[in-house]
């Protein structure tokens, strides 16, 4: 148990100084300390596997129990949370060697530095407790991962805010999400260890619920105002990669849905077919490829676009991927701009009308940018949900839509009103448009804009 103690605080000085270098090498980009800390994880990486054989010839010829079991598996679980405290101080390293290429940078690296500190003492603070069974200081530890998790929220914000003033940031920004992340994962392993000493001197792991407060990653769905707009389905569990894309997707006109899992893809396209898909290959619980085959089984989405975005570039991978049912293949990283060209492209192929500035029918004409309408060159002055509405009809003449249809197009999915509301903004529709009606009403079924009666 002693060989035990000794290699864990051997990797915790280890990991510690890894951050501490990371940290160091991220303020001052240089690349050759960059390299130097990427190599010095295989010592980690070592200790780890030395622990691995301690505990192994320990349950084998000692059999431990009660306390010394307890000590044998805390010291099983502390070493795994260094290794991956090890990586991702490698990462940081990484990313800031990729930083250094690209050469922009923005305000917030002092910000990371300061979050990274907090970080080391909490590494330092819950080593502290392990070695001397202190559960009371370990609680202490995991009490501060609240402030690591508000922390990271703001600098995720501020980072937003960069990418969305001045694309020129727009590469910069995401290496350093990558890395605020991978410190924010720091702290997370940091209170694991305190839990580990916890269940180590108490014999239970700590009453209260963990605090988490770390608002960086969440699902994204659009108000019930822009429901006109295309909607595209997200499907990737990286956080960064999600707000590139929401900010991108936003600025060009479409709605957005983010699915963190397959599962999750797969149930929020049966609630509302999306317009276009992308979609991750390496997801939780449902791999990308068995996602993008089901979806091609569904009726609803047989023929909706998918674009498979994935860090597997091999021209076997792109054939698989292909071969699976996606229409497009793109490789991390990626051009944001090619990525929105891409997504038009698809769009294209299904819904043209969604794309157009006009929108002319039958002497109507709806200036999509300008938010007018006319008709026969009179200027026609609509409410905004009778504009919504019109729009949805004049971007497929002749297509009957049901009440219940309207209401999800115009009014969004969790409006909760009555279909008959659909008639009484239709004949306020109708009023507006003047003599000569365009909407035909088919009983039993619902409205369309039809010039034929």
């Amino acid at each position: 148990l002693g060989q035990l103690d000794n290699i864990i605080a051997e990797m915790g000085g280890l990991a510690e100084a890894q951050l501490a270098a990371a940290l160091q090498v991220l303020a001052s980009r240089d690349a050759e300390a960059a390299r130097t800390v990427i190599a010095g994880d295989q010592r980690i990486d070592a200790l780890e596997a030395e622990v691995d054989g301690a505990v192994i010839r320990l349950l084998a010829l000692r059999q431990p129990k009660a306390d010394d079991l307890r000590l044998v598996i805390a010291a099983l679980k502390t070493a795994g949370e260094l290794e991956r405290i090890g990586d991702y101080a490698k990462n940081v390293a990484k990313r800031t060697l990729a930083l250094a290429r690209d050469g922009a940078t923005t305000g917030t690296v002092p910000s990371i530095v300061r979050m990274g500190t907090l970080v080391q003492g909490m590494i330092k603070n819950v080593l502290d407790a392990y070695i001397g069974r202190d559960s009371a200081r370990a609680d202490d530890v995991r009490a501060r991962d609240e402030e690591v998790d508000q922390m990271h929220t703001s600098l995720f914000r501020e980072l937003l805010t960069y990418m969305m003033e001045d694309p020129r940031l727009i590469s910069a920004s995401t290496h350093l999400l990558f890395i605020a992340k991978n410190v924010e994962r720091i702290g997370d392993h940091a209170t694991n260890i305190a839990e580990h000493v916890h269940f180590m001197v108490d014999g239970q792991r700590p009453d209260d619920e963990r605090a988490k407060d770390d608002r960086s990653s969440f699902t994204i769905i659009e108000p019930a105002e822009d429901s006109l707009k295309p909607l595209v389905l997200v499907v990737e569990d990286e956080p960064p990669q999600v707000e590139i894309l929401s900010y991108n997707l936003a600025k060009a006109g479409f709605r957005m849905a983010h699915a963190g899992d397959g599962e999750e893809a797969l149930l929020l396209a049966a609630e509302e077919t999306p317009d276009v898909i992308i979609l991750d290959w390496m997801l939780p619980e449902l791999s990308g490829l068995e996602v993008c085959r089901r979806l091609r089984r569904r009726q609803a989405t047989r023929h909706t676009p998918i674009i498979m975005l994935t860090a597997r570039g091999e021209e076997s991978d792109q054939i698989q991927g292909l071969d699976s049912g996606a229409d497009d293949y793109v490789v991390k990283p990626y051009s944001p701009a090619e990525m929105m060209a891409r997504v038009r492209a698809a769009l294209r192929r299904v819904r043209p009308e969604a794309l157009k500035p006009m929108l002319a029918y039958a002497g109507l004409e709806m200036d999509l940018e300008r938010h007018r309408v006319s008709r026969d060159g009179q200027p026609v002055h609509l409410a905004p949900t009778e504009f919504r509405l019109l729009r949805v009809l004049l971007e497929r003449p002749g297509k009957v839509y049901s009440r219940q249809r309207l209401l999800d197009l115009v009014w969004g999915l969790d409006a909760d009103i009555d279909d008959r509301t659909v008639d009484v903004h239709v004949r306020r529709l109708r009023r507006a448009l003047g003599q000569g009606d365009l909407i035909r009403t088919v009983r039993g079924s619902g409205y369309a804009l039809d010039a034929a009666g």
